[in-house]
């Protein structure tokens, strides 16, 4: 009998983890090839033939195990009470020699597996803008010399954090459709976690030389923060593309701001060319990388979600010969975990 004890002390310490988990830990996301091997897990079980996988974390009490969420998402056009509260599924799976295996997990683990799972989506930048606009035309009288139209903007400086929890146990939408299917998680923006300082100045003088050369001037400054109705839906997952991080911002203007006493249209900056599109990121029904957690750099215009998707428009488009635009920008987008229940 005595020789059991080393075994049973062993064997004790060996549960204590699963029995006695903290609760601050809180399980990961996991991407790659072990994403790819859990999903093939799942996809290989006939009762899960009509679901949708929505998100595939692993255990931080117990790496071995892992978790997919999963759906049923509504035709397209039809309009069920379900259709407002999509009710989302869990399968557990253990990784023994391996191979992903459906089981039930320990109870320390189901409860890791099984916690309302958040995860927070940073994404950080800064740049500038310079827009120069230089224009002669002939002048209106008959009077010696011409008429000029001058302006500039300047957006300086331009640099944000913005923050947004996504609630991935919590869909508000799960649609398919001959386009694809549309998963659409509860998103809430970050208020804390979240800073913008930017400063738009707009200058434009007016002279017209031929008739008493005085000049018109007009002056402008707009600074920038985050806020609106709505600046979580800033945050939106298009199918197959990863995810697309906007900047919610509104303006406060100082100064001679009416749009017509101005030639261009918005800077890039205010039209929203800011926002990222980071295609590794599936983090709804999609892949994500073997390092999920790991920051994403991300660039205009190759990171640009306007420009990716042609909507990215310069004041100075079509007006190369008078007007120029140099915007820039760099930033990283990153996945943070929330702990907690």
């Amino acid at each position: 009998m005595r020789t059991r004890w080393p075994i049973l002390l062993v064997g004790a310490c060996l549960l204590l983890p699963l029995l006695a988990a903290p609760t601050a830990l809180a399980a990961k996301l996991v991407g790659g090839r072990q994403q790819a091997e859990i999903e093939r897990a799942f996809i290989a079980q006939a009762a899960h033939r009509h679901q949708v996988i929505v998100s595939v974390r692993a255990s931080t009490v117990s790496p071995a195990w892992a978790a997919v969420r999963s759906v049923s998402p509504e035709r397209g056009g039809r309009t069920t009470s379900s259709a407002a509260t999509p009710k989302l599924r869990i399968a557990y799976y253990e990784r023994i020699r391996g191979a992903e295996h459906p089981a039930s997990p320990p109870a320390a683990v189901r409860a890791d597996l099984a916690r309302d799972f958040k995860v927070e989506v940073v994404f950080t930048g800064s740049g500038a803008e310079s827009i120069v606009y230089d224009q002669a035309y002939r002048s209106v009288c008959a009077g010696a010399g011409g008429f000029t139209d001058q302006q500039t903007v300047a957006v300086d400086p331009m640099s944000w954090t913005v923050s947004y929890v996504v609630d991935l146990d919590d869909l508000v939408a799960a649609v398919r459709s001959s386009d694809g299917t549309a998963l659409v998680p509860n998103v809430t923006f970050d208020a804390g976690g979240s800073h913008l300082d930017a400063v738009e100045t707009l200058s434009r003088a007016l002279v017209d030389a031929g008739c008493n050369g005085k000049p018109t001037t007009f002056n402008c400054r707009m600074s920038f923060r985050f806020g609106g109705s709505e600046p979580g839906g800033q945050l939106s997952f298009p199918p197959a593309a990863g995810i697309d991080v906007g900047l919610p911002m509104v303006a406060a203007s100082a100064g001679s701001c009416d749009p017509t006493d101005y030639t261009l249209g918005p800077s890039l900056w205010d039209s929203g060319a800011g926002a990222a599109l980071v295609r590794q990121l599936g983090l709804v029904g999609g892949s994500l990388p073997a390092a999920p957690y790991a920051p994403i750099s991300v660039s205009w215009p190759g990171g640009s979600a306007q420009y990716s998707e042609g909507f990215a428009t310069s004041p100075c488009q079509g007006d190369g010969s008078a007007c120029s635009d140099d915007f820039h920008w760099n930033g990283k987008v990153a996945l943070h975990s929330v702990s907690g229940p």
